[in-house]
């Protein structure tokens, strides 16, 4: 079986959620014993090194620029959607069983001559509509609340055109799954959770270092660290040996939003190559997100490094972790803090809840075994060879 895989984005290195996802995604494809080609359009042409990596799981790798002008605003598609359009043209095998399009913004491919005879595969990696709406909420800057607001609307539109030439959808949030099963019970959806590693790590539970580790440069994250920082930071830094650890991507955007709040133990890494020690120097994770959509992975990244998890309710839905039970929930600055402090001041109670997350991740996140059924019961009598 031969399957195109549709990025937005090249998908390596793993350094963000949806990278994650969709990397860890290809793998197992090719493990599954898969034949892979893999098209990209993207800003930013990867690094040899990395050209390396991904052609080690994909047969064929296909290149195309994306192109933004501003006149795409006027466009009836998304910004995100029309700057993609060169999809249309670049030239992919003909012979291909499925098109697997990781999320919408790679809708263009749909247009392309070459992957008319392909069964077109949809992953959701968010409501779109319903991320870009929260991204409005999230920023504070009127041009950018109105580009957000454009763009959510114009989702809105898009996955109605959606439904006309795709029937076949994976979701990555359970949420956002249950619901369009109800509304569009005729498609062929199901719910797929991000890969996950084999590997999980114990938590050490020594020192109290918070730590938040996501991209800096998006609006919801920047919102939900400065809510932190404003409410929560204060209250814990008569905290002996407390500090609060703030890591990821900025994509060479400035950090001085962080400026009006006191710093005081606060470590910020920058864009760091390696994410393993600061998570190891960590007690607990926290996710403080105020808006969003789709799965943090974040949150699910953190409990498979080995921390507990202090989230508001923004921050882990669509994961199926329960509050009090897998992940500590507080809405309210108050319910944050106490959620925090009870962790803190129980090594036990933390290691408890990082055990019982981790089992839940292990028994519910198996994304090899739903796949494989996933494409096996799309065509049953195809026989699936996987590669050990």
């Amino acid at each position: 079986m031969k399957i195109l895989v549709a990025c937005s984005d090249f998908p390596y290195p793993a350094d963000h959620g949806g990278r994650v996802d969709t990397w860890g995604r290809i793998q197992v494809l090719a493990e599954l014993g898969y034949t892979i080609h893999l098209v990209v359009c993207g800003k930013q042409m990867p690094s040899e090194t990395d050209m390396k990596v991904v052609k080690g799981y994909a047969e064929k790798v296909f290149l195309c620029g994306r192109k933004s002008k501003i006149t795409d605003l006027l466009h009836a598609d998304p910004m995100q959607v029309q700057s993609r359009t060169e999809l249309r043209n670049v030239q992919v095998d003909k012979d291909y069983d499925y098109v697997l399009l990781e999320g919408d913004y790679v809708y263009p491919l749909l247009d392309n001559p070459n992957v008319g005879s392909a069964t077109p595969i949809l992953r959701v990696h968010n409501d779109e509509a319903v991320y870009f709406k929260s991204l409005a909420q999230s920023t504070r800057k009127a041009a950018h609340k109105l580009y957000y607001r454009m763009e959510s609307r114009k989702f809105e539109q898009l996955s109605k055109k959606m439904l006309e030439k795709v029937d076949k959808y994976l979701f990555i949030s359970s949420k956002e799954f249950e619901k369009f099963r109800r509304e569009h019970p005729a498609a062929t959806s199901q719910f797929l959770p991000p890969p996950v590693s084999k590997h999980f790590r114990k938590g050490s539970f020594t020192g109290k270092h918070v730590v938040f580790i996501g991209s800096l440069f998006m609006p919801n994250n920047r919102e939900g660290i400065e809510w932190y920082l404003k409410y929560i930071h204060p209250l814990l830094l008569k905290e002996q040996d407390y500090k609060f650890i703030i890591a990821g991507n900025t994509r060479k955007m400035s950090l001085s939003w962080l400026e009006p709040y006191n710093l005081m133990n606060v470590v910020v890494h920058d864009t760091p190559q390696n994410l393993d020690d600061i998570y190891q120097s960590g007690y607990l994770f926290v996710n403080p997100m105020q808006h969003g959509a789709g799965v943090k992975l974040k949150t699910i990244e953190a409990i498979q490094n080995g921390l507990p998890v202090v989230s508001t309710s923004v921050g882990c839905e669509g994961t199926g972790l329960k509050d009090n039970e897998h992940i500590m929930v507080g809405d309210s600055p108050e319910e944050f803090y106490v959620r925090i402090r009870t962790l803190l001041d129980n090594p036990e109670r933390a290691k408890s809840l990082l055990d019982a997350s981790q089992q839940f991740i292990r028994k519910h996140y198996n994304h090899k075994d739903v796949l494989s059924s996933y494409i096996g019961s799309l065509q049953p009598t195809y026989p699936i060879k996987q590669v050990l």
